[in-house]
Protein backbone atom coordinates (compact mmCIF):
# COMPACT_ATOMS: atom_id res chain seq x y z
CA UNK A 1 0.00 0.00 0.00
CA UNK A 2 3.01 2.17 0.09
CA UNK A 3 2.57 5.39 -1.76
CA UNK A 4 -0.90 5.13 -2.23
CA UNK A 5 -4.00 6.85 -0.37
CA UNK A 6 -6.04 4.39 1.36
CA UNK A 7 -9.71 3.66 -0.07
CA UNK A 8 -11.96 3.83 3.30
CA UNK A 9 -15.62 2.67 3.36
CA UNK A 10 -17.28 4.36 7.07
CA UNK A 11 -20.11 1.96 7.84
CA UNK A 12 -22.08 3.75 10.33
CA UNK A 13 -21.40 7.03 8.87
CA UNK A 14 -24.61 8.89 9.78
CA UNK A 15 -23.68 8.54 13.46
CA UNK A 16 -20.12 8.08 15.37
CA UNK A 17 -18.65 7.49 11.69
CA UNK A 18 -19.39 11.00 10.90
CA UNK A 19 -17.34 12.14 13.85
CA UNK A 20 -13.77 10.89 12.14
CA UNK A 21 -14.15 13.42 9.44
CA UNK A 22 -11.49 16.18 11.01
CA UNK A 23 -9.43 13.76 11.56
CA UNK A 24 -9.80 12.17 8.24
CA UNK A 25 -8.66 15.53 6.71
CA UNK A 26 -5.52 15.56 9.31
CA UNK A 27 -4.08 12.14 8.40
CA UNK A 28 -2.35 11.54 5.40
CA UNK A 29 -2.64 8.46 3.18
CA UNK A 30 -5.94 8.05 3.40
CA UNK A 31 -9.63 8.63 1.89
CA UNK A 32 -13.43 8.29 2.23
CA UNK A 33 -14.54 6.61 -1.08
CA UNK A 34 -17.71 4.85 0.16
CA UNK A 35 -19.98 5.76 3.31
CA UNK A 36 -22.55 3.29 4.48
CA UNK A 37 -25.59 3.68 6.79
CA UNK A 38 -29.11 2.14 7.29
CA UNK A 39 -30.40 5.97 7.73
CA UNK A 40 -31.01 6.90 3.45
CA UNK A 41 -32.27 10.08 4.62
CA UNK A 42 -28.68 11.41 6.29
CA UNK A 43 -26.74 9.45 4.04
CA UNK A 44 -26.01 11.93 1.38
CA UNK A 45 -24.92 14.63 4.03
CA UNK A 46 -22.52 11.91 6.05
CA UNK A 47 -21.08 11.47 2.17
CA UNK A 48 -20.34 15.17 1.93
CA UNK A 49 -19.36 15.96 5.06
CA UNK A 50 -16.43 12.68 4.43
CA UNK A 51 -15.62 13.60 0.71
CA UNK A 52 -17.14 10.09 -0.11
CA UNK A 53 -18.80 9.58 -3.90
CA UNK A 54 -20.70 6.77 -2.78
CA UNK A 55 -23.17 5.90 -0.83
CA UNK A 56 -24.64 2.52 0.29
CA UNK A 57 -27.38 1.26 3.08
CA UNK A 58 -26.28 -2.54 3.23
CA UNK A 59 -22.83 -3.18 4.46
CA UNK A 60 -21.99 -6.38 2.82
CA UNK A 61 -22.78 -4.49 -0.55
CA UNK A 62 -20.13 -1.58 0.07
CA UNK A 63 -17.37 -4.55 0.76
CA UNK A 64 -18.64 -6.21 -2.88
CA UNK A 65 -18.95 -2.82 -5.23
CA UNK A 66 -17.21 -0.10 -3.75
CA UNK A 67 -13.47 -1.52 -4.20
CA UNK A 68 -12.64 0.02 -1.00
CA UNK A 69 -9.07 -1.49 0.49
CA UNK A 70 -10.41 -0.80 4.30
CA UNK A 71 -13.25 -0.05 6.58
CA UNK A 72 -13.23 1.83 9.70
CA UNK A 73 -16.29 0.21 11.85
CA UNK A 74 -18.31 2.71 13.62
CA UNK A 75 -21.40 0.76 13.78
CA UNK A 76 -23.71 -0.63 17.31
CA UNK A 77 -21.80 -3.03 19.26
CA UNK A 78 -23.45 -6.21 18.20
CA UNK A 79 -22.74 -5.69 14.58
CA UNK A 80 -18.84 -4.90 15.15
CA UNK A 81 -17.75 -8.63 14.85
CA UNK A 82 -19.88 -9.98 12.50
CA UNK A 83 -18.88 -6.65 10.09
CA UNK A 84 -15.28 -7.21 10.80
CA UNK A 85 -15.07 -11.13 10.02
CA UNK A 86 -17.09 -10.13 6.83
CA UNK A 87 -14.36 -7.88 5.61
CA UNK A 88 -11.10 -10.30 6.84
CA UNK A 89 -13.02 -12.51 4.76
CA UNK A 90 -12.84 -10.29 1.94
CA UNK A 91 -9.39 -9.69 2.38
CA UNK A 92 -10.37 -5.85 3.19
CA UNK A 93 -8.78 -4.15 6.39
CA UNK A 94 -10.62 -3.41 9.65
CA UNK A 95 -10.60 -0.79 11.66
CA UNK A 96 -13.39 -1.41 14.60
CA UNK A 97 -14.82 0.50 17.08
CA UNK A 98 -14.92 -0.94 20.99
CA UNK A 99 -15.54 -3.54 21.80
CA UNK A 100 -14.24 -5.92 19.37
CA UNK A 101 -17.29 -8.29 20.07
CA UNK A 102 -20.02 -9.42 22.25
CA UNK A 103 -19.51 -12.80 22.91
CA UNK A 104 -17.00 -15.53 23.52
CA UNK A 105 -18.50 -17.30 20.43
CA UNK A 106 -17.90 -14.23 18.62
CA UNK A 107 -14.16 -13.49 19.84
CA UNK A 108 -13.61 -17.03 18.71
CA UNK A 109 -14.48 -16.54 15.08
CA UNK A 110 -13.47 -13.14 14.91
CA UNK A 111 -9.68 -14.70 15.24
CA UNK A 112 -10.31 -17.57 13.08
CA UNK A 113 -11.19 -14.60 10.15
CA UNK A 114 -8.32 -12.94 10.93
CA UNK A 115 -5.76 -15.66 11.00
CA UNK A 116 -6.94 -17.04 7.60
CA UNK A 117 -7.11 -12.88 6.17
CA UNK A 118 -4.01 -11.09 4.57
CA UNK A 119 -5.51 -8.12 5.95
CA UNK A 120 -5.15 -5.75 8.66
CA UNK A 121 -7.30 -5.91 11.98
CA UNK A 122 -7.09 -3.17 14.58
CA UNK A 123 -9.60 -2.34 17.26
CA UNK A 124 -9.95 1.70 17.51
CA UNK A 125 -9.34 2.02 21.17
CA UNK A 126 -8.71 5.61 21.55
CA UNK A 127 -8.51 6.05 25.05
CA UNK A 128 -4.75 4.74 24.58
CA UNK A 129 -3.67 7.65 23.03
CA UNK A 130 -4.84 10.39 25.25
CA UNK A 131 -1.86 12.38 26.10
CA UNK A 132 -2.03 11.39 29.58
CA UNK A 133 -2.42 7.89 29.32
CA UNK A 134 0.81 7.67 26.70
CA UNK A 135 3.11 9.38 29.24
CA UNK A 136 2.09 6.78 31.72
CA UNK A 137 2.93 4.26 29.16
CA UNK A 138 6.34 5.97 28.71
CA UNK A 139 6.71 6.13 32.37
CA UNK A 140 6.07 2.11 32.99
CA UNK A 141 8.20 1.31 29.99
CA UNK A 142 11.21 3.19 31.89
CA UNK A 143 10.60 1.58 34.98
CA UNK A 144 9.65 5.19 36.86
CA UNK A 145 7.16 3.60 38.50
CA UNK A 146 8.98 0.22 39.56
CA UNK A 147 6.80 -2.78 39.40
CA UNK A 148 3.45 -1.81 38.83
CA UNK A 149 1.13 -4.59 40.76
CA UNK A 150 -2.12 -2.39 41.10
CA UNK A 151 -4.35 -0.02 38.96
CA UNK A 152 -8.08 0.80 38.45
CA UNK A 153 -9.63 2.14 35.70
CA UNK A 154 -13.57 3.93 36.15
CA UNK A 155 -16.21 4.82 33.14
CA UNK A 156 -18.35 7.14 34.18
CA UNK A 157 -20.99 8.44 31.78
CA UNK A 158 -24.49 8.94 32.77
CA UNK A 159 -26.44 8.13 29.12
CA UNK A 160 -29.88 7.32 30.11
CA UNK A 161 -31.01 9.55 27.24
CA UNK A 162 -28.81 8.59 24.61
CA UNK A 163 -30.45 5.03 25.92
CA UNK A 164 -33.71 6.41 23.57
CA UNK A 165 -31.92 7.61 20.93
CA UNK A 166 -29.87 4.75 20.53
CA UNK A 167 -32.02 1.95 21.12
CA UNK A 168 -29.31 -0.85 20.54
CA UNK A 169 -27.90 0.82 23.76
CA UNK A 170 -30.20 0.07 25.97
CA UNK A 171 -29.78 -3.98 25.60
CA UNK A 172 -25.71 -3.80 24.87
CA UNK A 173 -24.82 -1.48 27.48
CA UNK A 174 -27.21 -1.03 29.86
CA UNK A 175 -29.23 -4.13 29.87
CA UNK A 176 -26.59 -6.95 30.32
CA UNK A 177 -24.86 -7.04 33.94
CA UNK A 178 -21.41 -7.01 34.00
CA UNK A 179 -18.72 -4.95 32.48
CA UNK A 180 -20.28 -4.72 28.74
CA UNK A 181 -18.24 -1.36 27.96
CA UNK A 182 -15.28 -1.92 29.64
CA UNK A 183 -12.14 -1.61 26.84
CA UNK A 184 -12.17 2.08 27.81
CA UNK A 185 -11.22 1.27 31.24
CA UNK A 186 -9.13 -1.55 30.87
CA UNK A 187 -7.45 -1.06 27.30
CA UNK A 188 -4.80 1.90 28.55
CA UNK A 189 -3.78 -0.13 31.84
CA UNK A 190 -2.82 -3.28 29.76
CA UNK A 191 -0.71 -1.10 27.74
CA UNK A 192 1.11 0.19 30.77
CA UNK A 193 1.50 -3.29 31.93
CA UNK A 194 2.75 -4.51 28.70
CA UNK A 195 3.04 -8.03 27.89
CA UNK A 196 0.50 -8.93 30.84
CA UNK A 197 -3.30 -9.93 30.46
CA UNK A 198 -6.39 -10.65 32.44
CA UNK A 199 -6.39 -14.25 32.98
CA UNK A 200 -9.53 -14.26 35.47
CA UNK A 201 -12.19 -11.90 37.23
CA UNK A 202 -14.72 -11.65 39.44
CA UNK A 203 -17.73 -9.00 39.25
CA UNK A 204 -19.91 -7.53 41.61
CA UNK A 205 -23.10 -4.70 41.10
CA UNK A 206 -24.83 -2.45 43.29
CA UNK A 207 -28.62 -3.59 42.19
CA UNK A 208 -30.88 -1.24 40.10
CA UNK A 209 -32.09 1.86 41.40
CA UNK A 210 -33.23 3.34 38.15
CA UNK A 211 -36.14 2.40 35.74
CA UNK A 212 -36.08 3.84 31.98
CA UNK A 213 -39.52 5.41 30.43
CA UNK A 214 -41.33 2.14 29.83
CA UNK A 215 -41.03 1.74 33.57
CA UNK A 216 -38.24 -1.28 33.15
CA UNK A 217 -35.54 -1.17 35.15
CA UNK A 218 -31.89 -0.79 34.57
CA UNK A 219 -29.42 -3.44 35.27
CA UNK A 220 -26.94 -2.74 38.35
CA UNK A 221 -25.85 0.97 38.26
CA UNK A 222 -22.48 0.04 38.93
CA UNK A 223 -20.83 -2.80 37.68
CA UNK A 224 -17.18 -3.33 39.57
CA UNK A 225 -15.10 -6.37 38.08
CA UNK A 226 -11.70 -7.45 39.82
CA UNK A 227 -8.71 -8.64 37.66
CA UNK A 228 -6.13 -11.10 38.75
CA UNK A 229 -3.47 -10.55 35.48
CA UNK A 230 -0.71 -13.25 34.10
CA UNK A 231 1.79 -11.30 36.51
CA UNK A 232 -0.19 -11.27 39.49
CA UNK A 233 -1.01 -7.60 39.19
CA UNK A 234 -4.42 -6.91 40.67
CA UNK A 235 -6.68 -4.42 38.36
CA UNK A 236 -10.23 -2.93 39.35
CA UNK A 237 -12.82 -1.66 36.84
CA UNK A 238 -15.53 0.31 37.49
CA UNK A 239 -18.57 1.03 34.44
CA UNK A 240 -21.48 2.62 34.98
CA UNK A 241 -23.32 4.54 32.52
CA UNK A 242 -26.72 5.17 34.91
CA UNK A 243 -26.41 6.75 37.76
CA UNK A 244 -27.34 10.63 38.05
CA UNK A 245 -24.31 12.02 38.16
CA UNK A 246 -21.86 14.53 36.14
CA UNK A 247 -19.84 12.47 33.68
CA UNK A 248 -16.42 11.14 34.77
CA UNK A 249 -15.04 8.65 31.94
CA UNK A 250 -11.47 9.07 32.10
CA UNK A 251 -10.69 8.40 35.63
CA UNK A 252 -7.12 5.94 35.84
CA UNK A 253 -4.89 4.59 38.74
CA UNK A 254 -1.55 2.90 38.97
CA UNK A 255 0.78 1.76 41.72
CA UNK A 256 4.22 0.23 41.80
CA UNK A 257 6.68 -0.36 44.33
CA UNK A 258 8.59 3.19 43.33
CA UNK A 259 5.63 5.35 42.24
CA UNK A 260 1.98 6.27 42.15
CA UNK A 261 -0.14 7.88 39.49
CA UNK A 262 -3.62 9.46 40.15
CA UNK A 263 -5.71 11.36 37.03
CA UNK A 264 -8.33 13.93 37.62
CA UNK A 265 -11.52 13.00 38.17
CA UNK A 266 -13.04 16.01 36.39
CA UNK A 267 -13.78 17.98 39.37
CA UNK A 268 -13.80 21.44 40.63
CA UNK A 269 -9.88 21.94 41.12
CA UNK A 270 -9.27 18.16 40.16
CA UNK A 271 -5.68 17.76 38.82
CA UNK A 272 -3.89 14.63 37.58
CA UNK A 273 -0.84 14.33 40.08
CA UNK A 274 1.81 11.90 40.52
CA UNK A 275 4.83 10.64 42.17
CA UNK A 276 7.49 8.10 41.60
CA UNK A 277 11.20 8.68 43.48
CA UNK A 278 12.96 10.31 40.58
CA UNK A 279 10.83 13.43 41.30
CA UNK A 280 12.06 13.13 45.08
CA UNK A 281 12.38 10.59 48.05
CA UNK A 282 9.53 13.10 49.92
CA UNK A 283 6.26 10.91 49.21
CA UNK A 284 4.15 14.34 48.02
CA UNK A 285 1.95 14.67 45.06
CA UNK A 286 3.28 16.43 42.10
CA UNK A 287 0.90 18.37 39.68
CA UNK A 288 0.87 16.41 36.63
CA UNK A 289 -0.20 19.49 34.48
CA UNK A 290 2.55 22.07 35.44
CA UNK A 291 4.92 18.74 35.13
CA UNK A 292 3.76 19.17 31.34
CA UNK A 293 4.13 22.57 31.14
CA UNK A 294 7.59 22.21 31.34
CA UNK A 295 9.40 21.63 28.29
CA UNK A 296 12.14 19.34 29.45
CA UNK A 297 10.16 17.27 31.63
CA UNK A 298 8.08 16.40 28.43
CA UNK A 299 11.35 16.64 26.21
CA UNK A 300 12.20 14.06 28.79
CA UNK A 301 9.15 11.89 28.77
CA UNK A 302 6.55 12.47 26.62
CA UNK A 303 6.69 10.08 23.57
CA UNK A 304 7.77 11.81 19.86
CA UNK A 305 4.12 10.58 18.75
CA UNK A 306 2.41 13.38 20.70
CA UNK A 307 5.02 16.17 21.19
CA UNK A 308 5.45 16.29 17.51
CA UNK A 309 1.38 15.78 16.54
CA UNK A 310 0.18 17.55 19.44
CA UNK A 311 -1.60 20.33 17.25
CA UNK A 312 -3.58 17.66 14.96
CA UNK A 313 -4.01 15.42 18.05
CA UNK A 314 -5.97 19.01 19.89
CA UNK A 315 -8.36 19.07 17.02
CA UNK A 316 -9.64 15.37 17.43
CA UNK A 317 -11.92 13.63 19.70
CA UNK A 318 -10.95 12.14 22.49
CA UNK A 319 -8.34 13.84 23.70
CA UNK A 320 -6.26 12.92 20.67
CA UNK A 321 -7.15 9.73 20.81
CA UNK A 322 -9.16 9.68 17.41
CA UNK A 323 -6.26 10.92 15.69
CA UNK A 324 -3.61 8.91 16.29
CA UNK A 325 -6.03 5.68 16.20
CA UNK A 326 -6.66 6.65 12.40
CA UNK A 327 -2.77 7.33 11.97
CA UNK A 328 -1.57 4.30 13.63
CA UNK A 329 -4.13 2.46 11.35
CA UNK A 330 -2.70 3.80 8.08
CA UNK A 331 0.47 3.17 9.19
CA UNK A 332 -0.12 -0.21 10.20
CA UNK A 333 -1.34 -0.96 6.67
CA UNK A 334 0.68 0.82 4.48
CA UNK A 335 3.51 -1.49 6.24
CA UNK A 336 1.61 -4.88 5.75
CA UNK A 337 1.25 -5.21 9.40
CA UNK A 338 0.76 -5.27 12.62
CA UNK A 339 -1.54 -3.36 14.39
CA UNK A 340 -0.79 -1.38 17.72
CA UNK A 341 -3.96 -3.02 18.96
CA UNK A 342 -4.18 -6.14 16.72
CA UNK A 343 -6.60 -8.91 17.07
CA UNK A 344 -5.23 -10.81 20.39
CA UNK A 345 -4.87 -7.10 21.96
CA UNK A 346 -8.29 -6.10 21.37
CA UNK A 347 -9.55 -9.37 22.54
CA UNK A 348 -7.18 -8.89 26.18
CA UNK A 349 -9.26 -5.90 26.38
CA UNK A 350 -12.64 -7.52 25.50
CA UNK A 351 -12.65 -10.45 27.14
CA UNK A 352 -12.60 -9.94 30.47
CA UNK A 353 -15.64 -7.88 30.50
CA UNK A 354 -17.25 -10.97 28.85
CA UNK A 355 -16.08 -12.85 31.30
CA UNK A 356 -17.61 -10.37 34.17
CA UNK A 357 -20.91 -11.36 32.54
CA UNK A 358 -20.40 -14.86 33.51
CA UNK A 359 -19.08 -13.96 36.83
CA UNK A 360 -22.24 -11.70 37.90
CA UNK A 361 -24.92 -14.24 36.99
CA UNK A 362 -22.82 -16.70 38.80
CA UNK A 363 -22.80 -14.67 42.24
CA UNK A 364 -19.60 -12.91 41.64
CA UNK A 365 -17.36 -16.16 41.10
CA UNK A 366 -14.27 -16.18 39.87
CA UNK A 367 -13.97 -17.03 36.00
CA UNK A 368 -10.99 -17.93 34.12
CA UNK A 369 -10.26 -15.57 31.10
CA UNK A 370 -9.52 -17.35 27.55
CA UNK A 371 -6.29 -16.72 25.74
CA UNK A 372 -7.26 -16.12 22.02
CA UNK A 373 -4.07 -16.52 21.02
CA UNK A 374 -4.50 -20.32 22.16
CA UNK A 375 -7.32 -20.71 19.12
CA UNK A 376 -4.70 -19.68 16.39
CA UNK A 377 -4.72 -23.12 13.95
CA UNK A 378 -7.69 -25.04 16.57
CA UNK A 379 -10.33 -24.31 13.97
CA UNK A 380 -9.22 -28.54 12.55
CA UNK A 381 -8.93 -29.64 16.43
CA UNK A 382 -12.92 -30.76 16.25
CA UNK A 383 -15.59 -29.91 19.33
CA UNK A 384 -16.07 -31.96 22.13
CA UNK A 385 -18.71 -34.26 22.79
CA UNK A 386 -20.65 -35.73 24.97
CA UNK A 387 -23.12 -38.33 24.91
CA UNK A 388 -25.97 -39.11 27.23
CA UNK A 389 -25.94 -42.67 29.20
CA UNK A 390 -28.20 -45.31 28.24
CA UNK A 391 -29.21 -46.44 31.26
CA UNK A 392 -30.00 -43.32 32.98
CA UNK A 393 -33.50 -42.44 33.67
CA UNK A 394 -34.50 -39.10 32.04
CA UNK A 395 -34.43 -35.60 33.64
CA UNK A 396 -36.76 -34.07 35.36
CA UNK A 397 -38.59 -30.82 34.02
CA UNK A 398 -37.86 -27.40 36.79
CA UNK A 399 -40.32 -24.61 35.08
CA UNK A 400 -38.91 -21.44 37.39
CA UNK A 401 -41.64 -19.22 37.91
CA UNK A 402 -42.38 -16.29 35.74
CA UNK A 403 -41.31 -18.85 32.53
CA UNK A 404 -43.33 -21.20 30.47
CA UNK A 405 -41.64 -24.01 28.58
CA UNK A 406 -43.13 -24.28 24.68
CA UNK A 407 -42.82 -24.81 21.75
CA UNK A 408 -41.41 -22.72 18.71
CA UNK A 409 -44.12 -21.04 16.80
CA UNK A 410 -44.28 -19.66 13.38
CA UNK A 411 -44.33 -15.81 14.63
CA UNK A 412 -41.67 -16.58 16.57
CA UNK A 413 -38.93 -16.68 13.94
CA UNK A 414 -38.28 -12.93 14.30
CA UNK A 415 -37.70 -13.25 18.15
CA UNK A 416 -35.84 -16.27 18.16
CA UNK A 417 -33.26 -14.76 15.93
CA UNK A 418 -33.23 -12.16 18.13
CA UNK A 419 -32.71 -14.13 21.27
CA UNK A 420 -29.77 -16.14 19.07
CA UNK A 421 -27.95 -13.20 18.28
CA UNK A 422 -27.99 -11.85 21.93
CA UNK A 423 -26.47 -15.56 22.70
CA UNK A 424 -23.53 -14.56 20.33
CA UNK A 425 -24.64 -15.80 17.18
CA UNK A 426 -24.37 -12.78 15.31
CA UNK A 427 -25.26 -14.06 12.03
CA UNK A 428 -28.29 -16.06 12.45
CA UNK A 429 -31.28 -15.23 10.35
CA UNK A 430 -34.65 -16.37 8.68
CA UNK A 431 -32.94 -18.60 5.93
CA UNK A 432 -30.33 -20.15 8.78
CA UNK A 433 -33.77 -21.09 11.05
CA UNK A 434 -35.16 -22.44 8.05
CA UNK A 435 -32.66 -25.23 7.15
CA UNK A 436 -32.44 -26.17 10.96
CA UNK A 437 -36.18 -26.74 11.05
CA UNK A 438 -35.49 -29.36 8.35
CA UNK A 439 -33.55 -31.84 10.67
CA UNK A 440 -35.57 -31.10 14.18
CA UNK A 441 -38.25 -34.15 15.58
CA UNK A 442 -42.08 -33.14 15.87
CA UNK A 443 -42.58 -31.36 18.92
CA UNK A 444 -38.41 -30.72 19.23
CA UNK A 445 -38.07 -27.23 19.13
CA UNK A 446 -38.36 -25.85 22.29
CA UNK A 447 -37.91 -22.51 23.94
CA UNK A 448 -38.97 -20.75 27.32
CA UNK A 449 -41.14 -17.96 26.99
CA UNK A 450 -40.59 -14.78 29.85
CA UNK A 451 -44.09 -14.60 30.75
CA UNK A 452 -43.94 -10.80 32.05
CA UNK A 453 -42.19 -9.89 28.79
CA UNK A 454 -43.28 -12.37 26.52
CA UNK A 455 -39.92 -12.86 25.05
CA UNK A 456 -38.19 -15.64 24.23
CA UNK A 457 -35.57 -16.25 26.24
CA UNK A 458 -33.92 -19.57 25.84
CA UNK A 459 -34.15 -22.65 23.35
CA UNK A 460 -32.70 -25.60 22.60
CA UNK A 461 -33.77 -28.56 19.83
CA UNK A 462 -33.70 -31.91 19.58
CA UNK A 463 -32.25 -32.75 15.74
CA UNK A 464 -32.70 -36.22 14.24
CA UNK A 465 -28.45 -36.17 13.47
CA UNK A 466 -26.74 -39.87 12.38
CA UNK A 467 -23.28 -39.67 12.26
CA UNK A 468 -20.32 -42.02 12.02
CA UNK A 469 -19.97 -41.99 15.54
CA UNK A 470 -23.29 -41.84 16.06
CA UNK A 471 -25.35 -44.11 13.78
CA UNK A 472 -29.38 -43.34 14.98
CA UNK A 473 -28.20 -40.56 17.22
CA UNK A 474 -30.02 -37.49 18.29
CA UNK A 475 -28.25 -34.40 18.71
CA UNK A 476 -28.94 -31.45 21.59
CA UNK A 477 -28.04 -28.61 19.67
CA UNK A 478 -28.69 -24.71 19.53
CA UNK A 479 -28.73 -24.54 23.31
CA UNK A 480 -28.76 -20.42 23.75
CA UNK A 481 -30.09 -18.67 27.09
CA UNK A 482 -30.02 -14.41 26.93
CA UNK A 483 -27.37 -12.73 28.89
CA UNK A 484 -29.73 -11.36 31.34
CA UNK A 485 -31.49 -14.40 31.95
CA UNK A 486 -28.85 -16.94 32.75
CA UNK A 487 -28.34 -18.52 36.61
CA UNK A 488 -31.96 -19.31 36.61
CA UNK A 489 -31.83 -22.90 35.83
CA UNK A 490 -33.18 -22.09 32.11
CA UNK A 491 -30.29 -23.80 30.14
CA UNK A 492 -30.81 -27.02 32.00
CA UNK A 493 -34.54 -26.71 31.41
CA UNK A 494 -34.37 -26.77 27.60
CA UNK A 495 -31.52 -29.07 27.61
CA UNK A 496 -33.71 -31.45 29.67
CA UNK A 497 -36.96 -31.36 27.79
CA UNK A 498 -34.79 -32.01 24.65
CA UNK A 499 -33.59 -35.21 26.46
CA UNK A 500 -36.72 -36.54 27.49
CA UNK A 501 -38.16 -35.94 23.65
CA UNK A 502 -35.55 -37.95 22.58
CA UNK A 503 -35.68 -40.88 24.90
CA UNK A 504 -39.86 -41.04 24.17
CA UNK A 505 -38.99 -40.88 20.41
CA UNK A 506 -37.30 -44.51 20.93
CA UNK A 507 -33.59 -42.97 20.62
CA UNK A 508 -30.65 -44.65 22.71
CA UNK A 509 -27.77 -42.71 21.20
CA UNK A 510 -28.50 -38.97 21.97
CA UNK A 511 -25.03 -36.64 21.99
CA UNK A 512 -24.05 -32.87 21.85
CA UNK A 513 -21.09 -30.81 20.77
CA UNK A 514 -19.61 -28.11 22.78
CA UNK A 515 -15.95 -26.09 22.54
CA UNK A 516 -13.72 -25.91 25.32
CA UNK A 517 -14.13 -22.42 25.96
CA UNK A 518 -18.00 -23.11 27.23
CA UNK A 519 -17.50 -23.63 30.56
CA UNK A 520 -20.79 -22.57 31.80
CA UNK A 521 -23.00 -24.65 29.71
CA UNK A 522 -20.48 -28.17 30.03
CA UNK A 523 -21.06 -27.62 33.67
CA UNK A 524 -24.50 -28.24 32.83
CA UNK A 525 -24.34 -31.18 30.81
CA UNK A 526 -22.09 -32.67 32.89
CA UNK A 527 -25.10 -31.93 35.97
CA UNK A 528 -27.94 -33.22 33.86
CA UNK A 529 -25.93 -36.48 33.64
CA UNK A 530 -24.18 -36.17 30.53
CA UNK A 531 -20.59 -37.90 30.12
CA UNK A 532 -17.28 -37.08 28.27
CA UNK A 533 -16.43 -38.89 24.61
CA UNK A 534 -13.28 -39.83 24.06
CA UNK A 535 -13.13 -40.20 20.73
CA UNK A 536 -9.83 -38.76 19.59
CA UNK A 537 -6.11 -38.89 21.28
CA UNK A 538 -6.40 -35.37 22.46
CA UNK A 539 -9.52 -35.67 24.28
CA UNK A 540 -8.03 -36.94 27.40
CA UNK A 541 -6.00 -34.18 27.96
CA UNK A 542 -8.62 -31.07 26.76
CA UNK A 543 -11.31 -32.65 29.06
CA UNK A 544 -8.51 -32.20 31.93
CA UNK A 545 -8.36 -28.94 31.28
CA UNK A 546 -11.63 -28.14 30.83
CA UNK A 547 -12.39 -30.27 34.61
CA UNK A 548 -9.49 -28.69 35.84
CA UNK A 549 -11.09 -24.90 35.20
CA UNK A 550 -14.44 -26.36 36.73
CA UNK A 551 -12.59 -27.12 39.95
Amino acid sequence: MSGKALQLGVAGACGRGGSFAPVLRAVDGARVRAVCDINAQRLPEAARLLGARETYTDFEEMLDRSGVDAVLIATPMPLHASQSIAALERGIHVLCEVPAAVSEEECRRLVEARGSSRAVYMMAENYLYMRENVLVRELCRRKRFGEPYYAEGEYLHELKGLNEATPWRRRWQTGIRGITYGTHSLGPILHWLAGDRVVRVCCQGSGSHYRDPRGEPYHDDTAVMLGRTERGALIKIRVDMISDRPHAMTNYQLQGTDGVYESSRGGPEERGKIWFRELGEEFRWHDLALLLEDEEFRRRYLPDMWRRAQDAAARAGHGGGDYFVLREFVAAVRAGGPAPVGIHEALDMTLPGLASQTSIQEGGTWIDVPDSRAWEGSAGAGQLEMVWPESLAPPDLQVPEGYLLRQLRESDAEAYAELMRAAGFADWGADRLGKVLRGVLPEGFFVVEHRPSARIVATAIANHCPAERHPFGGELGWVAVAPEHRGRGLGRLVCSAVVRRFLEAGYRRIYLKTDDFRLPAIRVYLGLGFEPSFYREDMQSRWQAVQSKLG
